[in-house]
């Protein structure tokens, strides 16, 4: 690399420049150095202007200060200026420009860091996209500062930096500078490693917050539309685990009146059979008659009704596919909310919705309000699949088989148990506990659908809960019959209820599976499926608590409609699903009528306690007290410890639906990353600036750099490149802005851009003065010749190309 100096003459191989000289607008020419005005004296009026004058240039108000100075009849000529200056004042002052974008992040973050409901609706909320990109300019120039002022620390400590990192500061906006010619000649400059990586480390982390802060901001300052808590408390029902989620149902836990269906009450296991009759009309009706195919159309749920509860009755039928074959192709799974706990939280919904009233949260003012419990509720889900077989006759001693437990692992079940040796479309296990004679005498109507219970023990059926064989209508001797086994279990599962925002009353309860080890990052696909899923049944991971059921107990499914002279089941036949074999209809109501029954469980027991309380004057009596329980503190119901030691205990957490900040999710969590790293940049300039009382507002925009480098000497290293730059040699050059000689070759206030090496001794002692004026020419008079070589030197001494290079 050739060395250059101020005394060096460029060399010229085709053609020679006699003179550079600027032309007016009229033709004629004007000298580079003519004389500027002489440096008018500073006044009282200018010296307080001086503190204004500078806050306004932080803050890029450049033009004000203009028509200040055009107001109060200040000198508008340029005059010699000091590049930096050690003030702490001044170096606050130029920190300014960092205040509004500043507390507008920090604001941003802390608001959504403690979250904040603002309400059901906002006006003006598309205004925000506008005060989210003012936002994000704002940081873009408070950026740009603090890489102007690290470029500007090394400049005038007379240390050299790549070209392509003067410019830096002015393309913070552009991500392509990440692979520019002037970052990577950054990286591949030679300057010490230390220095290298400390500027490019300062730009790359500028670069990367100037084009993330503005989605940042707007993700944050723009209000979400979500649920937002509001409150908790535990809830007690008067009875234990055992009693509302019992292993095991007999006969004696149901009253005697629920045998027949004339009786039955909400208590009952058979109570509402008829939204099972209600869902098969659906399945036969959603599609009219010529739209139907092989396969039905099925309702997703049919509502049940508890004591002050909505709740769903959810069936599946078809859920096994042909790739597993060992099952029922047409199995049915059912569930439903648990009708004790849904009534509790129906309750707990209308107190909450009258505590609203008494409180001065924003919470009235939302689109939904739900109240939620997570933790430690179980509801049932059941499984029936079931296989066609046929009685000939008295004298068939053949013996009978059941499915294999639905939704039981084969891993499970012994093999040798298995068998595919008998009529049914699936593997079975033998039964010998019944014969086909025993069947035949099962009371009833041959033309009706009649049930017969049997309990099918643990060993070879791991997995059931109860067996069923169903004889199909006969008028002969042949009996069709249904083998089938049904499986229960208790299994862990959230439930939600919605209330409307207009008034207080009973809401629809939802729920979900909710199993947080189904769910672990370390799970398998499968396990995850399971958890993300409102309803299955695949033993052994869920449902977690299997069920026993006794036959007593499972008569109570299937009572006699007096009315109608025939049972519950029979009835429900009569509407089975048009198009499919009666395994279909019997999958589908014997799953739905177990999960009914099994969901009124410790029906009679309610919600327990106290609530707190507090005076309304409106109203003009105490009610529950809103702000204690949104706070979610304390639990609002108290109960005397002794007595509900034993009793079920419920944590419910209320959330309202409407527009607020906060941090669910992921990218909220990456914005505020993202600005506290913007702070943290921004601090740090501040403290520098503060403690070493350092600032500067030179070559901060395009103008004043090409005025620096249009009153610097022309240097053979950047021959051939006016007309554009394509190699990166040029872009790992070092510069450097050092003083010279003015004019008059007295003082050094002249500065200049010098390219390449310099020897450190002359850089030291030619580096830019704090608090000292620079702005005359470096020659006298007259055009300026590229040939011509500079005769002053710095500090009256001669730069000779020993001192370069």
């Amino acid at each position: 690399m050739a060395r250059v100096g101020f005394d060096e003459k460029p060399r010229v191989e085709e053609a020679e420049i006699a003179s550079i000289q600027w032309t007016s607008s009229w033709g004629s020419a004007a000298s580079v150095d003519k004389p500027l005005p002489s440096a008018p004296r500073v006044t009282g009026l200018q010296s307080y202007f001086a503190y204004a004058k500078t806050t306004l240039r932080s803050l890029g108000l450049n033009v004000f200060v203009y028509v200040l100075q055009h107001f109060l009849g200040i000198n508008l000529n340029e005059i010699p200026k000091k590049p930096f200056h050690r003030d702490r004042l001044l170096a606050l002052l130029r920190s300014m420009v960092h205040i509004l974008p500043f507390t507008i992040a920090m604001g941003e973050v802390i608001i959504n860091w403690r979250g904040y409901y603002v309400g059901a609706n906002i006006d003006g909320l598309n205004y925000m996209q506008f005060a989210a990109k003012l936002h994000e300019m704002a940081m873009q120039s408070s950026l740009a500062v603090i890489v102007f002022c690290y470029v500007r620390h090394v400049l005038f400590s007379g240390d050299a930096l790549p070209i392509g990192a003067f410019l830096s500061g002015l393309q913070l906006t552009q991500i392509s500078y990440l692979w520019s010619m002037e970052l990577w000649g950054i990286a591949s400059a030679k300057i010490p490693l230390r220095r290298r990586l400390g500027v490019m480390s300062m730009i790359i982390i500028a670069v990367l917050l100037a084009s993330t802060v503005g989605p940042s901001s707007a993700i944050l300052l723009i209000p979400n539309l979500s649920y937002w808590p509001a409150g908790s408390t535990h809830i007690w029902l008067n009875t234990t685990a055992a009693d509302l989620w019992p292993s095991r149902l007999d006969g004696s836990m149901v009253p005697s009146y629920c045998s027949q269906a004339a009786n039955v009450s909400s208590i009952c296991p058979a109570s509402e059979w008829h939204a099972l009759s209600d869902y098969l009309s659906l399945a036969n009706g959603i599609l009219p008659a010529a739209f139907l195919g092989p396969f039905t159309v099925s309702p997703y749920s049919v509502q049940l009704t508890g004591q002050g509860s909505l709740r769903q009755l959810i069936i599946q039928h078809h859920i096994y596919d042909n790739e597993t074959a060992p099952y029922d192709q047409g199995a049915a799974q059912a569930t439903t909310q648990h009708s004790a706990v849904a009534d509790a939280l129906s309750a707990t919904s209308s107190l909450w919705d009258i505590g609203i009233q008494n409180s001065d949260s924003p919470f009235f003012d939302q689109r939904d309000a739900v109240q939620s419990i997570v933790a430690d509720n179980f509801q049932p889900y059941t499984l029936a699949s079931c296989g066609a077989d046929v009685i000939e006759g008295k004298t068939d001693d053949r013996p009978i088989a059941f499915p294999i437990p639905p939704g039981s692992s084969l891993d499970m079940l012994q093999e040798a148990d298995i068998t595919t040796d008998t009529m049914l479309p699936m593997f079975a296990i033998e039964y010998a506990g019944l014969t086909r004679t025993e069947i035949l005498e099962t009371p009833g109507q041959k033309s009706d659908y009649r049930v017969k219970w049997v309990e099918l023990p643990e060993n070879p059926f791991n997995g059931s809960s109860i067996g069923a064989v169903i004889l199909q209508p006969t008028t002969n001797e042949t009996q069709g019959i249904l083998l089938c086994n049904v499986a229960a279990g208790w299994g862990s599962s959230s439930m939600n209820m919605s209330s409307s925002p207009a008034a207080s009353g009973t809401g629809l309860a939802s729920s979900s599976i909710h199993d947080p080890d189904l769910a672990l990052p370390q799970a398998d696909d499968y396990s995850r499926r399971i958890a993300e899923s409102v309803i299955t049944f695949e033993l052994p991971m869920f449902p977690q608590r299997k069920i026993n059921i006794s036959r007593e107990w499972a008569e109570y499914l299937n009572p006699l409609i007096p009315t109608l002279n025939m049972t519950v089941f029979n009835a429900l036949m009569s509407v089975k699903l048009i198009g499919h074999e009666d395994t279909t209809s019997a999958n589908i109501i014997l799953a739905g009528l177990l999960a009914n029954g099994l969901a009124r469980t410790g029906f009679n027991s309610q919600l327990q306690g106290e609530i707190r309380t507090a005076f309304n004057p409106t109203l003009n009596a105490s009610i529950p007290d809103g702000d204690y329980w949104f706070s979610g503190r304390r639990d609002v119901f108290t109960v005397d410890p002794e007595a509900s030691r034993d009793w079920v205990k419920l944590r419910v957490d209320s959330s309202v639906e409407g527009y607020g900040f906060g941090l669910e999710g992921i990218a909220p969590k990456l914005t505020v990353a993202v600005l506290l790293i913007y702070c943290t940049l921004v601090m740090g300039h501040v403290c520098y600036a503060a403690i070493s009382g350092v600032s500067s507002t030179s070559w901060d925009s395009i103008t004043e750099m090409v005025a620096l480098a249009v009153n610097s000497s022309p240097t053979i290293q950047l021959r051939n490149t006016c007309a554009g730059i394509t190699q990166m040699g040029v872009f790992q050059l070092p510069i450097r802005i050092l003083t010279r000689k003015d004019a008059g070759g007295e003082d050094e206030d002249h500065l200049e851009l010098i390219f390449g090496a310099v020897d450190g001794t002359v850089a030291r002692r030619c580096r830019v003065q704090e608090n000292h004026d620079y702005g005359t020419m470096h020659r006298s008079s007259g055009a300026m010749s590229v040939h011509e070589a500079p005769a002053s030197s710095c500090r009256s001494r001669e730069w000779d190309g020993d001192e370069l290079g």
